[in-house]
């Protein structure tokens, strides 16, 4: 007597209007899940910004105007390919279509990667909390807002006419459950790391005695607003008033070196370490000797820098926003932008007996194992097929 038949294998293309490149956060979402599922048995192809513009350009206007014009030639793609996919798995916003016009009968899936709404609102809160930041010259003002009112709209469009959403964490479903215009379900879905690169980074960090006594605080992501960087002198500047031997490193900052150390004002370049770009396969190394992480993020989609460091057993503490406030506990967490209380929780776990703060890096990497993509990757098949029979009822 034969078994249950096994479910058929998901054909699956991601969209999104980036490079498909590992060094940025939103593509390396859909290239660590398509590693997945393809090892799984179900067939992925992708369609990213390089596809639908193969002529590289160092010309950022052409790169802005090429990600406002990415839906079209996405759109065109689908029509053409429709047949031969499942689910469209994309990023909000890159294909603002219904899917008639995209003569795609499948599940349609738009993926946030940051709520495009709360990021939103964050900008408009930075514009009043640093009125002082130079905006550029008018017509580059006036080119940037045609396209961000695109952007937006485009957005707003997608989650309208998909089938099903997928997020990274609660605060964003609460924020849509709030519009009664959008009538899709949705679920959440966390991210993750690879076993393999979990386990690189647990291998390579220092025993916690010798990384507490280093004294070395790191930490990860692009240089901008968002991120904390008008936090950041201050932070520096209360942590040294009271442990003079701590050092910083900034890793995958995006910028180059003189521009943070302007903003650091005359700091000791010794003490500060900055690496705008890095390969991932080097970051275990980075890591290793680090003591904790800071995060002074204003908002995130969820924070695949924290998952990292908390794997290579890092105490890691970040605003209450959305993203970090999914992954840590309380005990990591502090009122956003409040650099003070950011900088005074980092001087007391500097300040730990080494038995205490062993424990807490113990605990810290026990948190990332909970997020695996292979786990994440296989609840995501499972919702998307059960998203695909509600199509069919």
């Amino acid at each position: 007597m034969s078994g249950p038949k096994a479910a058929a294998p998901l054909r699956i293309l991601a969209v999104v209007n980036l490079p498909w490149d590992t060094r940025l956060g939103a593509s390396r979402v859909w290239m660590e899940l398509a590693e997945e599922w393809t090892r799984a048995g179900h067939f992925v192809e992708k369609f990213c910004l390089t596809d639908a513009f193969p002529k590289a350009t160092s010309s950022s206007v052409v790169s802005t105007l090429r990600t406002a014009l990415f839906p079209r030639r996405a759109a065109a793609f689908v029509r053409q390919n429709a047949a031969r996919f499942d689910v469209i798995d994309c990023l909000i916003g890159t294909l603002p279509f219904p899917k008639k016009t995209l003569n795609f009968r499948g599940l349609l899936v738009a993926r946030s990667v940051g709520l495009y709404r709360l990021y939103n609102k964050f900008l408009l809160e930075a514009a009043q909390r640093w009125p002082e930041e130079p905006h550029g010259r008018i017509a580059g003002r006036v080119f940037h807002h045609v396209l961000e009112s695109r952007f937006l709209r485009n957005a707003n469009v997608a989650v309208l006419t998909c089938d099903l959403l997928n997020l990274p964490n609660e605060s964003e479903r609460e924020a849509l459950a709030q519009d009664s215009a959008v009538r899709a379900s949705a679920v959440v879905e966390p991210y993750g790391l690879s076993d393999r690169f979990r386990k690189a980074l647990a291998l390579a960090a220092a025993p916690a005695r010798e990384r507490l006594r280093r004294q070395k605080i790191c930490f990860i992501g692009a240089w901008s607003l968002r991120k904390g960087s008008r936090d950041w002198p201050q932070i520096i500047d209360l942590i040294w008033k009271q442990n003079t031997k701590v050092d910083f490193v900034f890793l995958g900052t995006m910028v180059d070196e003189e521009v943070m150390r302007a903003e650091f004002r005359g700091a000791d370049p010794e003490r500060i370490v900055c690496r705008p770009k890095y390969e991932a396969k080097d970051l275990p190394s980075l890591l290793a000797d680090c003591t904790l992480a800071l995060f002074p993020s204003y908002i995130e989609g969820f924070g695949l820098a924290v998952l990292e460091q908390l794997a290579a057993g890092l105490p890691t503490i970040a605003y209450d926003v959305p993203g970090p406030r999914q992954i840590l506990p309380a005990e990591l967490l502090t009122p956003a932008g409040n650099p003070s209380a950011i900088a005074l929780r980092a001087l007391q776990i500097l300040a730990l007996p080494s038995t205490e703060y062993e424990t807490l890096s113990i605990n810290c990497s026990a948190v990332a194992d909970r997020y695996r993509w292979r786990d994440i990757a296989a609840a995501t098949i499972e919702h998307y097929r059960q998203a695909r029979e509600s199509l069919g009822k």
